[in-house]
């Protein structure tokens, strides 16, 4: 919006928000927007508001384009972008260390965001319900990826996961259907439940060599699985009908020396027939 339609819209009547902005070429940037008195972490920093016509500020998130977080910002709140559903780029800066629950949570106009090395920390549903979000690539400076943090993501087709993270948390690329592969890095020693529940294109999975658990459902209803490679030399805790829901079931790529320990191994000897050694 410009400077003449905000004062047009404040002397129309409508609430005046409690925002700080500038003002660059005649358009406004809110530099800090608190759409509820009583919730610090909603705090939005430097959203620019496309326009103010017949709108109110409790629903401003409809009209949220772009966000802008500055310099010097080290957190972005729980919550704080969650469904700025016109939302199509954010950037944000080297300073930011951790991102917060739901803090992009349903933006479903996001199509693309850079994460900066200097983030350690991803929130449980983080960027959910991003349906528009296409890729996403991890720094390896995240430890730690919250439950949930991606899921939803339908139009996710890749990812990278660092070899940084030790944990991926329940259902953090649940529902998201359009991924096909995934690599996860030696570094991960546990994958949650749910991880990768209802991803049915998912097709292959390369699971590094420090996995010790794989938890109920990870890869739950998975149909379009052919293909999953465990580089662990000892057998990781399964669960029962873990690969199940493909059919015919995947074929599982283990090390050479640890194809009778995985065929006999518990809930792994239920897929002996499919399980074989590692050609690479």
């Amino acid at each position: 919006a410009t400077q003449s339609e905000y004062d047009a819209y404040i002397e129309a009547g409508y609430p005046k928000p409690n925002v700080s902005y500038i003002v660059d070429t005649d358009e406004i940037i809110f530099t800090n927007y608190q759409d509820a008195p009583a919730g610090p972490d909603r705090v939005l920093l430097g959203m620019k508001i496309e326009d103010f016509t017949g709108t109110t500020f409790g629903t401003a998130t409809s009209y949220i384009t772009e966000a802008y977080i500055p310099d010097g910002v080290t957190s972005i709140g729980d919550m704080a972008f969650s469904s700025c559903n016109s939302l199509t780029s954010v950037t944000i800066p080297d300073s930011v260390t951790s991102i917060g629950q739901q803090a992009f949570y349903n933006c479903s106009g996001l199509t693309s965001v850079t994460i900066p090395d200097s983030v350690t920390t991803i929130g449980n549903s983080a960027f959910g319900g991003c349906k528009r979000l296409t890729s996403v690539v991890i720094p390896d400076s995240v430890t730690t990826i919250g439950n949930g943090a991606f899921s939803g993501c339908s139009g996710l087709t890749s990812v990278t996961i660092p070899d940084s993270v030790t944990t991926i948390g329940d259902n953090t690329f649940s529902e998201c259907s359009g991924l096909t592969s995934v690599t996860i890095p030696n570094s991960v020693t546990t994958i949650g439940s749910m991880v990768f529940h209802n991803c049915k294109k998912l097709s292959s999975v390369d699971i590094g060599n420090s996995i010790t658990t794989i938890n109920s459902g990870a890869f739950g209803n998975c149909s379009s699985l052919t293909s999953v490679t465990v580089r662990a030399t000892t057998p990781p805790t399964l669960p029962s009908g873990a690969f199940n829901a493909a059919l015919p079931r995947p074929a599982i790529y283990v090390p050479a020396e640890s194809v009778d320990a995985y065929k006999a191994a518990t809930n792994w000897s239920e897929y002996a027939s499919q399980i074989q050694a590692i050609s690479e």
